[in-house]
């Protein structure tokens, strides 16, 4: 007797598993509170695999979003899942004990038009399109707790109806906790050479020093779109230094 209440126990528990398994998402998402800021739309699939339309985070779109579940992970008590989205993929695990979720080898390529919308106004019109490559990226309550990783800018350039201007490729790195996180600005053999650095604080507050020069005469157009916004220091080298904080919405999807 005591042999078969055992199997049924088992049994009961195996069953209720594969119930929960393949359970259509939709039906389990309203048990469960998203991070803020994030959104989903278009979802088809269960817990273990499927696809929705469309995630956002603070706005920003991924699209057509394939996740599965990676069952490697439990015996650290975290839930994991693989992203693959029409801008890249990425590696995402839930912390069973204290609730932190983490996001490593993540990947996604924006062009510079679909992220105007949310850059403070701009004295030129650029171009290009953006890299942007996480190494690891710790979530506590919602909020960016540690980031390592870096934004490559491919292909920047100015608009012009005359004469548009192409500068190269571009890389910014960001590492950090919490409070504050270190800048480094570098060109990737570009039409001009950055060697810059920086810091921003969880505030929207930051700093940079950039400076920018070129071993051969810099273009007339380059000096009148750098005379914008940088000093000249001689006709071939320029310095930004700068201090402020970040228009409040570009600090609030960064840091709430």
């Amino acid at each position: 007797m005591l042999r078969l209440s055992k199997f049924l126990l088992f049994f009961l528990l195996c069953l209720a598993i594969a119930l929960v398994v393949n359970l259509p998402l939709p039906h389990l998402l309203p048990h469960f509170k998203l991070p803020p800021g994030v959104s989903l739309s278009g979802i088809d699939g269960t817990v273990v695999s499927g696809e929705l339309r469309e995630v956002r985070f603070n706005r920003f779109p991924l699209r057509q979003v394939k996740y599965r579940f990676e069952p490697s992970c439990l015996p650290l008590l975290k839930v994991c899942y693989g992203l693959e989205y029409e801008q890249g993929g990425a590696s995402v695990a839930y912390d069973l004990l204290n609730g932190d979720t983490e996001v490593n080898s993540a990947h996604a390529e924006y062009t510079v038009d679909e992220l105007t919308p949310y850059l403070p106004p701009l004295l030129v019109e650029p171009e290009g399109r953006l890299e942007l490559e996480v190494e690891e990226l710790r979530l506590v309550a919602g909020k960016p707790a540690a980031l390592a990783g870096q934004l490559t800018w491919r292909g920047l350039g100015v608009r012009s109806d005359s004469s548009p201007l192409a500068l190269g490729d571009y890389r910014l790195k960001v590492n950090g906790e919490a409070q504050n996180y270190a800048l480094e600005l570098n060109d990737l053999d570009a039409v001009l050479d950055v060697d810059g650095e920086g810091d921003l604080q969880a505030g929207g507050q930051y700093s940079v020093d950039i400076k920018i020069s070129s071993a051969e005469t810099i273009d007339s157009q380059v000096r009148s779109v750098l005379d914008l916004f940088a000093t000249r220091i001689s006709p071939n080298n320029y310095r930004l230094e700068q201090q402020g904080r970040l228009p409040p919405r570009v600090a609030q999807m960064l840091f709430k």
